[in-house]
């Protein structure tokens, strides 16, 4: 693989595609520091840097890269009950971030084009949550990443998968996947159609109680509940600083994990649970100018403690989107029984579920 070249305010720095694994955050050989500073924001198609993850990148082979990653000590959105263990959908963002970060500095996509997440998934390693604790610190972490599937045509990248094997001090918490494909701009517009990008989104229903669905703050919820306490209203806030960081003409794939995140915990109100796996399927683009629905069920859980919970999210009668998530309870503050179901209301009058 050529070097490449990453442009910067103090002057460009290389990644070189020599092999090697870094120690202590530093690069083979190079004195490079993997958790100096955040890469640009523009590589991870964010707005605000304070939502930058990744902090470094080299590439080791034609398909192969190191990236640093550093969580801070505690998220403002991304947090768990008790603020003991960081949260692992901090892992799916991360992967997310990373393929887009390979895509465009490790083959060249140009800025302006898009890109489509088809799946994203995540799974705790062996040490589990404790892998995950809070410390004085914030989080540095190294993932080692491999791209699969890569597909190109004509010098170009259409697609590829990312895996991604990530790393604490040395100790394997986690791994990550993700398939994306690339998307020009002139197929983007044919692809969404002329207009959508100025599609101007309701304004989102009433949440549910923040308690039940595991957040502190109401502007957080993204469920609204309805006649079926099995069954909610997607709540897509153009405003969240978080999961809409940037301007999107649809409904983000990180919005898809809290709303698939927050059902499964308000299936086990008052239980405080966390999804130590979580693997998404994105089916099509789930529009904001419509209703989209969210349905989950707990399915039978193998060894009494973990229980996996499925999410289907709806939109005009399809299928949009799918998660599974791998639950297990967190200690945090137990919240006392509500009895909410549905607040004794739809989330908009006269609005019901649809038909299973």
């Amino acid at each position: 693989m050529p070097l490449i070249v990453e442009p910067d305010a103090h002057g460009p720095y290389a990644h070189p595609g020599s092999g090697g694994r870094p120690s202590a955050g530093q690069g083979p050989g190079s004195g490079y520091d993997f958790h100096d500073r955040t890469v640009s924001r523009h590589l991870v198609h964010r707005a605000s840097v304070s939502e930058v993850f990744l902090t470094g990148w080299q590439a080791t082979g034609p398909y192969d890269f190191l990236l640093g990653a550093q969580w801070p000590r505690l998220h403002g959105f991304y947090r768990l009950p008790g603020d003991r263990y960081h949260d692992p959908v901090l892992m799916a963002e991360t992967v997310r971030q990373a393929g887009l970060l390979i895509g465009h500095a490790g083959f060249g996509v140009p800025r302006d084009h898009h890109f489509v997440m088809e799946d994203l998934g995540y799974a705790l390693g062996e040490p589990g949550l404790p892998g995950l604790a809070v410390t004085a610190g914030p989080a540095s972490l190294m993932l080692t990443v491999g791209c699969q599937d890569v597909r190109m045509r004509h010098g170009r990248l259409v697609s590829l998968r990312v895996h991604a094997e990530i790393t604490r001090d040395g100790l394997r918490i986690g791994h990550g996947s993700g398939q994306l494909r690339v998307v020009t701009p002139a197929s983007y517009e044919r692809l969404r159609g002329p207009g959508r990008q100025v599609v101007a989104p309701p304004r989102p229903p009433e949440p549910a109680a923040p308690e039940l669905v595991g957040r502190a703050q109401p502007a957080d919820v993204v469920l609204s509940p309805t006649l079926r306490p099995d069954t909610w209203l997607l709540r897509a806030d153009a405003g969240h600083p978080v999961l809409f960081d940037h301007e999107l003409d649809h409904v983000p794939g990180m919005l898809v994990l809290e709303a698939a995140r927050q059902a499964a915990q308000r299936l086990h109100h008052p239980e405080p649970v966390v999804p130590v796996e979580l693997v998404t399927s994105f089916d099509r683009y789930i529009e904001l100018d419509r209703p989209c629905f969210v349905r989950a069920v707990r399915e039978r859980s193998p060894d009494g403690r973990r229980t996996p919970v499925l999410v289907r999210l709806l939109q005009d009668g399809r299928t949009a989107a799918e998660c599974r998530l791998l639950t297990e309870p967190v200690d945090g503050p137990r919240v006392p029984v509500r009895r909410d179901a549905f607040d004794g209301r739809p989330a908009v009058p006269g609005l019901l579920p649809l038909a299973s």
